[in-house]
């Protein structure tokens, strides 16, 4: 549902290995998990050269890609205010719950989404050609499921605390406890300065990982709901299968100094730059961040209690004027950029097809995605770096785990003619960097 790693400027990551500078860079994503890393390049694109770049972006599900379309449609929409389309972001991206404003927006912009997949919708920096008809009716039926699930509601936090019952099983009754040990133990030394005992807690207990004095989180979020498939006139689905033990943190609340900011201020700022550099092309002004809301309140958690379940399924016939729903939706220009999403059988089928064999200047892999480096290896150029995400995030991996997949890593990567760039332990950093041979 996330990834577990910070976003990387994908452009600056090639031309500082490369002498000069390409005119059409081609990059490789695999298992991200959301849209985080084309983001960020977005946002850095006005500090490089000018230089065109085709994102090509592998999921391991539909409904991955589908939110990989949502949160960049959300970064890219001209009609959206800053603070606006931040809120919208991080809601999405990692809540349960909604505030009613951005399951509303949720509900709309779903519905304009429907047409993207049918090709009936102009969408100039978004290609799915790559994508079967069939694929792109089930993109089509997950766009329609979270339209109608965010107006019908569904029970996500029963779906959660299943999922916590689960896991935890006999130490359910003293979960706090669980919850305080991989927060003092592993995650607060290992991977986050900013992130609160106060916000990890709440986000365990229920699954609300961002939250704010403006508006409190009552509606579900379907977009979090796994393995949608239409049946009928309605819709069935595989509940909640994501992460509930590392939270979607790490993605943009990760900052190498401790500030006097929690961790949803901290991400809060930094969708907030990316998002202006992109309609902008400059920086964003320090003092901007922040200035609408009382100093006295910015490090403290907003939400200790839930809304009543009442609330979370209640049911809207009608969302927003129906005038607005026929709206299009309007994004800013990125003529340089393009992005290219394949199936996940791409994986296999890549190597084979030589005009893929050697094609790309970047792959950047996901920490479960590295049994595939055999598949992936040959995809890049020589000289091209290949970037893999660590296991550092993840509390329920000790140190033994993550020495083991260290050694792992760095045998399968030699054995595909992968040479480490620079020492890597996955209890240390949070990427490892190789090159092609």
């Amino acid at each position: 549902m996330w990834g577990y790693s910070y976003p990387l400027d994908l452009q600056n990551e090639v031309t500082r290995r490369e002498d000069q500078i390409l005119d059409n860079l081609e990059v490789l994503i695999v298992g991200a998990g959301d849209a985080r890393h084309i983001m960020k390049t977005l946002a850095s694109s006005y500090m490089h050269p000018s230089q065109s770049i085709t994102y090509h972006v592998i999921e391991s599900s539909l409904e991955q890609v589908a939110r990989s379309i949502l949160l960049l449609s959300i970064c890219l929409e001209k009609n959206l205010g800053l603070q606006e389309a931040t809120r919208y972001y991080l809601e999405i991206l990692g809540n349960t719950l909604l505030r009613p404003a951005t399951a509303k927006y949720l509900a709309k912009c779903t519905k304009q989404l429907i047409d993207i997949p049918t090709c009936t919708i102009d969408c100039p920096w978004l290609s799915l050609e790559k994508f079967k008809h069939k694929d792109r009716d089930n993109l089509e039926s997950i766009f329609k499921f979270w339209s109608r699930a965010t107006c019908e509601g569904v029970p996500i936090i029963n779906y959660w605390d299943r999922r916590i019952r689960k896991s935890l099983k006999t130490r359910y009754d003293c979960k706090e406890g669980v919850f305080d040990w991989d927060y003092y133990m592993v995650l607060k030394p290992r991977c986050i300065n900013n992130l609160t005992i106060q916000e990890y807690r709440f986000w365990r207990n229920n699954g609300v990982a961002f939250t704010w004095l403006e508006g409190e989180p009552a509606r579900s979020n379907p977009t979090l709901l796994n393995n949608i498939i239409q049946y009928g006139p309605g819709f069935i689905h595989y509940a909640y299968l994501g992460d509930i033990v590392n939270g979607p943190y790490f993605t943009w609340a990760v900052t190498e100094k401790k500030e006097d900011k929690k961790a949803t201020d901290i991400a809060e700022r930094e969708i907030m730059r990316a998002i202006h550099e992109i309609r902008t092309k400059e920086p964003l002004c320090e003092d901007y961040v922040g200035a609408h809301r009382d100093a006295s309140i910015l490090n403290g958690i907003i939400i200790n209690e839930m809304p009543d379940i009442e609330t979370e399924n209640e049911s809207w016939t009608n969302v927003g004027d129906k005038s607005k729903l026929d709206d299009k939706i309007s994004w800013v220009e990125i003529p340089n950029h393009k992005i290219i999403f394949h199936p996940a059988t791409s994986l296999e089928l890549f190597k084979s097809k030589y005009e893929y064999v050697n094609r790309f200047h970047l792959v950047w892999i996901a920490h479960n995605m590295t049994k595939q480096l055999e598949n992936l290896a040959p995809l890049a150029s020589t000289g091209a770096p290949v970037i893999v995400e660590s296991r550092k995030c993840m509390a329920d991996l000790r140190k033994e785990d993550l020495e083991n997949f260290t050694e792992e890593l760095k045998e399968l990567a030699q054995k595909n003619g992968l040479r480490l760039v620079h020492d890597f332990d996955s209890n240390e950093h949070t990427f490892a960097h190789f090159c092609k041979n």
